[in-house]
Protein backbone atom coordinates (compact mmCIF):
# COMPACT_ATOMS: atom_id res chain seq x y z
CA UNK A 1 0.00 0.00 0.00
CA UNK A 2 1.40 3.47 -1.12
CA UNK A 3 1.40 6.60 1.07
CA UNK A 4 -1.62 7.82 -1.13
CA UNK A 5 -3.52 4.69 -0.15
CA UNK A 6 -2.53 4.58 3.18
CA UNK A 7 -4.17 8.50 3.15
CA UNK A 8 -7.12 7.50 1.73
CA UNK A 9 -7.49 4.27 4.43
CA UNK A 10 -6.94 6.87 7.00
CA UNK A 11 -9.35 9.44 6.04
CA UNK A 12 -12.93 9.32 7.23
CA UNK A 13 -15.61 8.27 4.41
CA UNK A 14 -17.53 10.97 2.93
CA UNK A 15 -20.72 11.18 1.81
CA UNK A 16 -20.59 10.19 -1.80
CA UNK A 17 -24.12 11.22 -3.37
CA UNK A 18 -24.04 14.57 -4.19
CA UNK A 19 -27.08 15.40 -2.66
CA UNK A 20 -25.46 14.24 0.50
CA UNK A 21 -22.38 16.09 0.69
CA UNK A 22 -24.43 19.11 -0.09
CA UNK A 23 -26.10 18.82 2.88
CA UNK A 24 -23.56 18.08 4.84
CA UNK A 25 -21.74 21.80 3.16
CA UNK A 26 -24.69 23.01 4.36
CA UNK A 27 -24.65 21.67 8.28
CA UNK A 28 -20.93 22.55 8.31
CA UNK A 29 -21.89 26.40 7.13
CA UNK A 30 -24.34 27.12 9.30
CA UNK A 31 -22.20 25.84 12.63
CA UNK A 32 -19.62 28.28 11.27
CA UNK A 33 -21.74 31.13 11.17
CA UNK A 34 -23.68 30.00 14.14
CA UNK A 35 -20.18 29.99 15.59
CA UNK A 36 -19.05 33.19 14.63
CA UNK A 37 -21.93 34.98 15.20
CA UNK A 38 -22.30 34.12 18.77
CA UNK A 39 -21.13 37.23 20.46
CA UNK A 40 -24.09 38.64 18.67
CA UNK A 41 -26.80 36.40 20.11
CA UNK A 42 -25.23 35.58 23.53
CA UNK A 43 -25.11 36.96 26.55
CA UNK A 44 -22.19 39.11 27.74
CA UNK A 45 -21.43 36.33 30.96
CA UNK A 46 -21.71 33.57 27.81
CA UNK A 47 -19.81 35.43 25.53
CA UNK A 48 -16.70 35.70 28.21
CA UNK A 49 -17.21 31.85 29.10
CA UNK A 50 -17.09 31.01 25.50
CA UNK A 51 -13.90 32.67 24.53
CA UNK A 52 -12.94 30.48 27.73
CA UNK A 53 -13.54 27.34 26.21
CA UNK A 54 -12.30 28.19 22.67
CA UNK A 55 -9.30 28.83 24.27
CA UNK A 56 -8.97 25.78 26.06
CA UNK A 57 -10.41 23.45 22.91
CA UNK A 58 -7.53 25.42 20.82
CA UNK A 59 -4.43 24.15 23.17
CA UNK A 60 -6.39 20.58 23.75
CA UNK A 61 -5.82 20.35 19.65
CA UNK A 62 -2.20 21.88 19.26
CA UNK A 63 -1.43 19.05 22.16
CA UNK A 64 -3.13 16.22 20.56
CA UNK A 65 -0.64 17.04 17.51
CA UNK A 66 2.27 16.37 19.70
CA UNK A 67 0.92 14.12 22.13
CA UNK A 68 -1.81 12.32 20.43
CA UNK A 69 -0.45 11.84 16.61
CA UNK A 70 3.15 12.10 17.72
CA UNK A 71 2.93 10.29 20.70
CA UNK A 72 5.11 12.42 22.80
CA UNK A 73 3.58 12.97 25.94
CA UNK A 74 4.47 16.65 26.86
CA UNK A 75 3.82 18.00 30.48
CA UNK A 76 5.33 21.48 29.52
CA UNK A 77 2.79 22.84 27.09
CA UNK A 78 2.32 25.61 30.11
CA UNK A 79 5.79 27.11 28.90
CA UNK A 80 4.12 28.01 25.24
CA UNK A 81 1.05 29.79 27.14
CA UNK A 82 3.01 31.72 29.42
CA UNK A 83 5.63 32.71 26.24
CA UNK A 84 2.73 33.63 24.12
CA UNK A 85 1.14 35.86 27.14
CA UNK A 86 4.24 37.20 27.90
CA UNK A 87 5.34 38.44 24.51
CA UNK A 88 2.23 39.44 23.52
CA UNK A 89 2.29 41.90 26.70
CA UNK A 90 5.78 43.30 26.64
CA UNK A 91 5.71 44.06 22.72
CA UNK A 92 2.75 46.05 23.08
CA UNK A 93 4.40 47.54 26.24
CA UNK A 94 7.77 48.21 24.60
CA UNK A 95 6.58 48.60 21.10
CA UNK A 96 4.38 50.62 18.82
CA UNK A 97 3.84 47.32 16.51
CA UNK A 98 -0.17 46.97 16.09
CA UNK A 99 -2.11 44.40 18.12
CA UNK A 100 -2.54 41.65 15.50
CA UNK A 101 1.50 42.04 14.57
CA UNK A 102 2.12 41.65 17.87
CA UNK A 103 0.22 38.22 18.80
CA UNK A 104 2.13 37.03 15.21
CA UNK A 105 5.20 37.88 16.34
CA UNK A 106 4.51 36.58 20.12
CA UNK A 107 3.78 33.07 18.49
CA UNK A 108 6.80 32.94 16.19
CA UNK A 109 8.96 33.44 19.75
CA UNK A 110 7.13 30.86 21.36
CA UNK A 111 7.44 28.74 18.28
CA UNK A 112 11.43 29.29 18.46
CA UNK A 113 11.48 28.68 22.01
CA UNK A 114 9.56 25.52 21.67
CA UNK A 115 12.33 24.39 18.76
CA UNK A 116 15.02 25.23 21.15
CA UNK A 117 13.43 23.23 23.69
CA UNK A 118 12.54 20.59 21.67
CA UNK A 119 16.16 20.18 20.27
CA UNK A 120 17.32 18.42 23.09
CA UNK A 121 13.97 16.54 24.72
CA UNK A 122 13.81 15.02 21.38
CA UNK A 123 16.23 12.92 21.88
CA UNK A 124 14.78 10.88 25.14
CA UNK A 125 12.05 8.75 24.89
CA UNK A 126 9.00 8.02 27.26
CA UNK A 127 8.98 8.91 30.35
CA UNK A 128 12.28 10.61 30.42
CA UNK A 129 10.91 13.04 27.60
CA UNK A 130 7.65 14.39 29.72
CA UNK A 131 9.67 14.76 33.01
CA UNK A 132 12.09 16.61 30.63
CA UNK A 133 9.27 19.53 29.51
CA UNK A 134 8.13 19.64 32.80
CA UNK A 135 11.50 20.73 33.63
CA UNK A 136 11.96 22.97 31.06
CA UNK A 137 8.46 24.78 32.03
CA UNK A 138 9.80 25.08 35.82
CA UNK A 139 12.90 26.80 34.44
CA UNK A 140 11.11 29.14 32.48
CA UNK A 141 9.06 30.20 35.16
CA UNK A 142 11.93 30.41 37.44
CA UNK A 143 13.45 32.90 35.16
CA UNK A 144 10.45 34.89 35.01
CA UNK A 145 10.45 35.00 38.57
CA UNK A 146 13.87 36.62 38.69
CA UNK A 147 13.82 38.46 35.25
CA UNK A 148 13.12 42.37 36.15
CA UNK A 149 12.48 43.59 32.70
CA UNK A 150 9.17 41.47 32.95
CA UNK A 151 8.31 42.34 36.27
CA UNK A 152 9.53 39.52 38.55
CA UNK A 153 6.98 38.37 40.68
CA UNK A 154 4.56 41.52 40.10
CA UNK A 155 4.30 40.13 36.45
CA UNK A 156 3.18 42.42 33.86
CA UNK A 157 -0.47 44.33 32.83
CA UNK A 158 -1.47 44.81 29.54
CA UNK A 159 -1.70 48.56 27.78
CA UNK A 160 -4.31 49.88 27.57
CA UNK A 161 -3.84 49.98 23.32
CA UNK A 162 -4.30 45.94 23.80
CA UNK A 163 -7.65 46.23 25.94
CA UNK A 164 -10.08 44.14 23.71
CA UNK A 165 -13.88 44.14 23.98
CA UNK A 166 -15.66 41.10 24.53
CA UNK A 167 -16.71 40.39 21.08
CA UNK A 168 -13.29 41.12 19.49
CA UNK A 169 -12.07 38.64 22.08
CA UNK A 170 -14.80 36.18 21.07
CA UNK A 171 -14.41 36.54 17.08
CA UNK A 172 -10.58 36.05 17.79
CA UNK A 173 -11.21 32.97 20.18
CA UNK A 174 -13.30 31.41 17.17
CA UNK A 175 -10.88 31.94 14.54
CA UNK A 176 -8.38 30.40 16.92
CA UNK A 177 -9.91 27.08 17.36
CA UNK A 178 -11.29 27.07 14.10
CA UNK A 179 -7.45 27.71 12.74
CA UNK A 180 -6.11 25.11 15.04
CA UNK A 181 -8.65 22.07 14.16
CA UNK A 182 -7.76 22.69 10.72
CA UNK A 183 -3.94 23.17 10.56
CA UNK A 184 -4.00 19.67 13.06
CA UNK A 185 -6.82 18.12 10.47
CA UNK A 186 -4.38 19.23 7.71
CA UNK A 187 -1.51 17.87 8.64
CA UNK A 188 -2.41 14.17 10.00
CA UNK A 189 -4.05 14.03 6.59
CA UNK A 190 -0.83 14.58 4.50
CA UNK A 191 2.09 12.49 3.33
CA UNK A 192 3.30 14.10 6.66
CA UNK A 193 0.83 13.06 9.23
CA UNK A 194 1.39 9.28 7.47
CA UNK A 195 4.72 9.88 8.88
CA UNK A 196 4.28 10.78 11.90
CA UNK A 197 1.70 8.63 12.82
CA UNK A 198 4.20 5.71 11.76
CA UNK A 199 7.51 7.48 13.71
CA UNK A 200 4.35 7.31 16.80
CA UNK A 201 4.21 3.28 16.16
CA UNK A 202 7.45 2.52 15.41
CA UNK A 203 9.95 4.91 15.26
CA UNK A 204 13.29 2.32 14.23
CA UNK A 205 10.81 0.94 11.41
CA UNK A 206 9.93 3.73 10.19
CA UNK A 207 13.84 4.96 9.98
CA UNK A 208 14.38 1.70 8.12
CA UNK A 209 11.65 3.06 5.64
CA UNK A 210 13.47 6.31 5.35
CA UNK A 211 11.41 8.48 7.64
CA UNK A 212 13.74 11.12 9.63
CA UNK A 213 11.80 10.73 12.94
CA UNK A 214 13.21 13.60 14.77
CA UNK A 215 12.84 16.37 12.00
CA UNK A 216 9.31 14.86 11.66
CA UNK A 217 8.83 15.06 15.49
CA UNK A 218 10.51 18.70 16.14
CA UNK A 219 8.13 20.03 13.04
CA UNK A 220 4.99 19.01 15.00
CA UNK A 221 6.41 19.93 18.44
CA UNK A 222 7.46 23.68 17.10
CA UNK A 223 3.79 23.70 15.23
CA UNK A 224 1.70 22.45 18.81
CA UNK A 225 4.32 25.55 20.20
CA UNK A 226 3.14 27.73 17.82
CA UNK A 227 -0.47 27.10 18.07
CA UNK A 228 -0.46 26.97 21.82
CA UNK A 229 1.55 30.72 21.64
CA UNK A 230 -1.33 32.22 19.88
CA UNK A 231 -3.69 30.57 22.99
CA UNK A 232 -1.51 32.48 24.91
CA UNK A 233 -1.53 35.39 23.85
CA UNK A 234 -5.12 35.08 24.04
CA UNK A 235 -5.27 34.09 27.68
CA UNK A 236 -3.24 37.44 28.16
CA UNK A 237 -6.19 39.39 26.41
CA UNK A 238 -8.42 38.03 28.81
CA UNK A 239 -6.83 38.43 32.26
CA UNK A 240 -4.84 41.31 31.43
CA UNK A 241 -2.56 41.24 34.13
CA UNK A 242 0.02 38.01 33.97
CA UNK A 243 2.30 36.68 36.85
CA UNK A 244 5.13 33.56 36.69
CA UNK A 245 2.78 31.21 38.61
CA UNK A 246 -0.25 31.27 36.73
CA UNK A 247 1.28 31.74 33.13
CA UNK A 248 3.27 29.09 33.62
CA UNK A 249 1.35 26.81 35.72
CA UNK A 250 1.32 23.18 34.67
CA UNK A 251 -2.43 23.17 34.92
CA UNK A 252 -2.45 24.40 31.69
CA UNK A 253 -0.57 20.93 30.37
CA UNK A 254 -3.05 18.89 32.75
CA UNK A 255 -6.09 20.39 31.20
CA UNK A 256 -4.86 19.80 27.40
CA UNK A 257 -3.94 15.79 28.07
CA UNK A 258 -7.31 15.36 30.19
CA UNK A 259 -9.38 16.85 27.32
CA UNK A 260 -7.42 14.77 24.76
CA UNK A 261 -7.64 11.37 27.29
CA UNK A 262 -11.06 11.78 27.95
CA UNK A 263 -11.78 13.19 24.48
CA UNK A 264 -10.29 10.40 23.06
CA UNK A 265 -6.74 11.08 21.60
CA UNK A 266 -5.20 11.10 18.08
CA UNK A 267 -8.55 11.95 16.97
CA UNK A 268 -10.10 15.60 15.96
CA UNK A 269 -12.97 15.26 17.83
CA UNK A 270 -12.08 14.01 20.64
CA UNK A 271 -9.85 17.00 22.02
CA UNK A 272 -12.78 19.51 21.49
CA UNK A 273 -15.27 16.98 23.24
CA UNK A 274 -13.03 16.40 25.72
CA UNK A 275 -12.43 19.82 26.57
CA UNK A 276 -15.85 21.13 26.64
CA UNK A 277 -16.50 17.91 29.61
CA UNK A 278 -13.85 19.23 31.63
CA UNK A 279 -14.73 23.44 31.38
CA UNK A 280 -18.33 22.29 32.26
CA UNK A 281 -17.24 20.09 34.93
CA UNK A 282 -14.95 23.19 36.24
CA UNK A 283 -18.23 25.43 35.95
CA UNK A 284 -20.16 23.15 38.12
CA UNK A 285 -17.95 22.95 40.66
CA UNK A 286 -16.59 25.81 41.49
CA UNK A 287 -15.41 26.33 44.68
CA UNK A 288 -14.50 23.09 45.37
CA UNK A 289 -10.91 22.44 43.73
CA UNK A 290 -10.08 19.51 45.41
CA UNK A 291 -13.62 18.21 44.62
CA UNK A 292 -12.89 18.97 40.98
CA UNK A 293 -9.14 17.41 41.36
CA UNK A 294 -11.07 14.45 42.14
CA UNK A 295 -13.77 14.05 39.97
CA UNK A 296 -11.49 14.49 37.21
CA UNK A 297 -9.12 11.70 38.60
CA UNK A 298 -12.07 9.24 38.60
CA UNK A 299 -13.17 10.03 35.40
CA UNK A 300 -9.59 9.57 33.70
CA UNK A 301 -9.21 6.60 35.64
CA UNK A 302 -12.57 5.07 34.06
CA UNK A 303 -12.52 6.16 30.64
CA UNK A 304 -8.64 4.40 30.17
CA UNK A 305 -9.89 1.20 31.84
CA UNK A 306 -13.13 1.27 30.41
CA UNK A 307 -12.95 3.37 27.15
CA UNK A 308 -9.65 4.10 26.28
CA UNK A 309 -10.80 5.18 22.76
CA UNK A 310 -12.14 7.93 24.90
CA UNK A 311 -15.57 9.48 24.34
CA UNK A 312 -16.05 10.05 20.63
CA UNK A 313 -14.87 6.34 20.72
CA UNK A 314 -17.70 5.53 22.68
CA UNK A 315 -20.13 7.60 20.24
CA UNK A 316 -18.08 6.06 17.20
CA UNK A 317 -18.87 2.51 18.34
CA UNK A 318 -22.50 2.92 19.79
CA UNK A 319 -23.94 2.07 16.37
CA UNK A 320 -22.25 -0.94 16.45
CA UNK A 321 -23.23 -1.45 19.97
CA UNK A 322 -26.63 -1.24 19.57
CA UNK A 323 -26.58 -3.49 16.25
CA UNK A 324 -24.76 -6.04 18.50
CA UNK A 325 -27.34 -5.56 21.13
CA UNK A 326 -30.29 -5.99 19.06
CA UNK A 327 -28.72 -9.27 17.66
CA UNK A 328 -28.13 -10.21 21.03
CA UNK A 329 -32.07 -9.89 21.78
CA UNK A 330 -33.22 -11.49 18.52
CA UNK A 331 -31.11 -14.53 19.37
CA UNK A 332 -32.58 -14.94 22.73
CA UNK A 333 -36.16 -14.06 21.83
CA UNK A 334 -36.20 -17.10 19.38
CA UNK A 335 -34.64 -19.91 21.44
CA UNK A 336 -36.78 -22.24 22.59
CA UNK A 337 -39.02 -21.76 25.67
CA UNK A 338 -37.51 -24.95 28.13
Amino acid sequence: MNGEQALRALAPALPQRPAARVAVALLWGAALVALFTGSSWLSVGNVALAITLFNLMAMAQAWNLIGGYGGQFSLGHGLFVGAGGYATTLLLTHTGVPVGLAVVMAAVLTAGIGTLAAIPLLRLRGVYFSVGTLGVMIAAQNWMINWKFAGQTRGVILPQRGVLSFPTQYLIGAALLVGTTVIVWLAVRSRYGLRLMAVRDDESAASELGVNGFRVKLIAFTTSAFLVGLCGALNAFQQLTLEPYSAFNISWSINMILACVIGGMATIAGPLIGAAFIFELQQQLQGYENLTSLIEGAVLLAVIRFAPGGIWGLIRQAPELARSSLRLLYSAGRKPAR
